[in-house]
């Protein structure tokens, strides 16, 4: 679900059967500062017309649903006479705010996409809301006789500006006739209001502070700091509700969920019983969406940029455990004419490395090779010294004992070129109880090891997969990185600031710190994620150090 991280400004003005005069007043000041209002009309007008036609104003309707209503006296009359006004409007605002389901859900039918019938005042951080009738909701930041009646008519415009630039929708509603006379407070509007639909003059401006100055005041300031104004139209294009709605999992898809008694009975499984098991349960994730074998897709886009900083030179590349090719296909976005090859053992995944290869084919300029079999069978044929990259990706992490993960760090060495790299993304023991070390001292909870939505997870102690590949396979160590900024203010920041709801993966937190992330070194030492870049020593190094261990 997103936020709006800044202030989004829109007008609109009711035109709640207001002269010709008090409209054209209104419309003449807001296009001074350029702004393009959404006027809701109470009635026909010529005038309002040729607004339309020379695009100064976009128009909504404004149904009367009040008892004694001159639009009708049914909630169909009163539909079928607005609709009638101005066929082409697309959003409306009942008079008085006035709603309920059926005429939402009469309005949606009529072809309504948007409303703004919900007052909302000074409230920061409003975004769209869906009501149930399908119609997108912009709900009202600030309306003019709202603000007398709440402030008894108190037009300091200092005291209010800090609200105006808070984040989240900034919906600003002004009458007309309310505007062109100035009103101050309900007093004065019982004086005067018997004027609204005749008045030609300003003769009965209040010359005092009121709803045209307070408003003008605040269009001049905030032009002045270079804001811009939108119509509703715009808003409802550049936000689609879809952003704003939260799902009720947002890694539906992307994890796999097991009962207590499943994930207990994976750990008294035999290897080959828990692959099978790991297997199945990649068989039931989403195979098309890019994160499918991610939750955290944000650490999962941290992890792909890593893998990118450590190629060197073309050559091919094989990843063990590809799933659904997301982190090649992102790859060969970059990268020209590279021979990548994926493998995974499940069916699903590499039908959907496969789909996702045809919709991202425009875009890419190297072309993966997908292959459905058992990884760790299949490095067995590969011939020695014929890849220049080996990349794993938590897949060695997910393996079924240390016994085999070692075994694929030696495989990965025979199958490597001299000179080649291998890229071990993987799950770091040490990073992972960094993390938990770091939120028990502030009052969290430790992330547990594994659970029964992560079930397989055997993390690599840094210095013993680094002490096993460098002294025992024989590889040189280049580089670890890791993403321990993202991390902290992921996995420690962000539940903080949520206590006691949930953390989501999805939160706009988590996109700003893998944001800021991105910025900065990519840095180990918090958060298991971790890149161990190894190269297999050339022909040139090998002989180099015998010619020196023979001196």
């Amino acid at each position: 679900m997103q936020s709006i991280s800044s202030p989004l400004f829109c007008v609109t003005s009711d035109v709640d059967w207001a002269s010709d005069y008090a409209i054209r007043t209104t419309v003449d000041e807001f296009s001074r500062f350029g702004i393009k209002p959404t006027v809701f009309a109470t009635h026909k007008s010529d005038l309002l017309d040729s607004l339309v036609s020379s695009r100064q104003i976009e128009i909504g309707v404004h149904p009367n649903f009040l008892p004694a209503s001159t639009h009708g006296s049914t909630p169909e009359e009163v539909i079928g006479h607005v609709c009638s006004l101005y066929p082409e409007a697309q959003c409306y605002r009942s008079h008085s705010f006035f709603d309920n389901t059926h005429i939402s859900f009469q309005m949606r039918a009529r072809g309504f996409l948007y409303d703004s019938n919900l007052c909302l005042h000074l409230q920061p951080n409003l975004v769209p809301l869906r009501h149930a009738s399908g119609i997108t909701r912009f709900p009202v930041f600030w309306e003019d006789d709202i603000h007398w009646l709440n402030t008894n008519g108190d037009w300091d415009l200092e005291k209010h500006m800090p609200l105006f630039l808070s984040p989240g929708l900034k919906i600003i509603n002004v009458h007309p006739f309310f505007f062109t006379l100035n009103i101050p407070h309900q007093q004065y509007y019982a004086d005067v209001k018997a004027h609204i639909p005749t008045l030609t003059d300003q003769a009965m401006r209040f010359h005092g502070p009121g709803v045209r100055t307070f408003v003008t005041h605040l269009l001049e300031a905030l032009t002045g700091q270079g804001h811009r104004f939108h119509t509703l139209s715009e808003l409802h294009q550049s936000l689609p509700i879809s952003d704003f709605l939260v799902s009720a999992d947002e890694t539906a898809g992307r994890v796999t969920k097991h009962s207590d008694e499943e994930y207990k009975q994976y750990w008294t499984l035999s290897d080959s019983a828990k692959q099978a098991f790991i297997k199945e349960s990649y068989e039931k994730r989403n195979i098309t969406d890019p994160y499918a074998t991610a939750r955290d897709y944000n650490a999962k886009e941290l992890e792909i940029k890593t893998i990118k900083t450590s190629l060197k030179q073309p050559g091919t590349l094989l990843d063990l455990g590809c799933g659904n090719g997301y982190t090649l296909l992102s790859l060969a976005k970059d990268l020209r004419n590279w021979p990548l090859i994926g493998i995974d053992f499940s069916e699903s995944l590499i039908r959907g490395a496969n789909q996702l290869l045809d919709q991202h084919k425009k875009d890419i300029h190297s072309f993966p090779q997908f292959l459905c079999g058992d990884a760790l069978l299949y490095v067995r044929g590969v011939e020695n010294s014929s890849v220049d990259y080996v990349l794993t990706e938590r897949f060695i992490q997910n393996l079924p004992s240390a016994d085999v993960q070692r075994s694929v760090i030696r495989e990965a060495y025979r199958m490597l070129r001299p000179g080649g790299r291998f890229l071990m993304c993987e799950g770091s023991e040490d990073g992972f109880e960094a993390l938990n070390g770091l939120r028990r001292a502030v009052g969290l909870e430790s992330i547990p090891a594994t659970s029964s939505d992560n079930v397989s997870a055997i993390r690599l102690r840094d210095a013993d997969v680094e002490a096993f590949a460098i002294n025992e396979v024989g590889f040189n160590f280049v580089h670890k990185l890791g993403s321990s900024i993202y991390f902290i203010i992921a996995r420690v920041l962000h539940p903080l600031l949520v206590s006691p709801q949930r953390p989501r993966f999805d939160a706009k937190i988590n996109d700003m710190a893998a944001t800021i992330q991105a910025q900065m070194p990519l840095q180990p030492g918090y958060g298991s994620n971790t890149l161990w870049v190894f190269d297999k020593p050339d022909l040139a190094d090998v002989n180099y150090s015998s010619q020196v261990a023979r001196t």
